[in-house]
């Protein structure tokens, strides 16, 4: 399954957005299936962005699915540079232009820090 880094946007906005701290285990993203949406939970997990009960298989220590409940810091730090819709969508395009279909996180956050400090005119 290929990563989409529009859906971590907005699981990245759902769990920044949403009051209290229970567990939501698969969150109402429309146009996403559960199976997607669990990929990309226990991916942001891996990552180090969401923080998540994970539900690890009997016969090994691999993590099947995970029980979300909120956001890192680190989720918060990278949410803050695409949160901004014109930001997210000038790194998009920035990346389309120059015929980048995906991208590193890394990449991403450069991206868009160059653009925000476009904006504030920093650069």
């Amino acid at each position: 399954m290929k990563r989409d880094m529009e859906l971590v946007r907005k699981l990245l906005l759902f769990f920044d957005e949403k009051p209290g701290t229970e567990h939501v285990e698969v969150p109402g993203i429309e146009g996403y299936d559960e199976l997607t949406l669990k990929y990309h939970l226990v991916l942001l997990y891996d990552a180090g962005y969401i923080r998540c009960e994970p539900v690890r298989s009997s016969s090994s220590d691999r993590v099947i699915y995970v029980l979300p409940f909120d956001l890192t810091w680190d989720g918060h730090e990278f949410l803050d540079r695409i949160r901004n819709l014109h930001i997210w969508n000038e790194v998009m395009a920035n990346m389309k232009q120059r015929g980048f279909t995906s991208a590193s996180v890394e990449f991403i956050k450069r991206l868009a820090d160059s653009a925000i400090r476009k904006r504030l005119g920093l650069e």
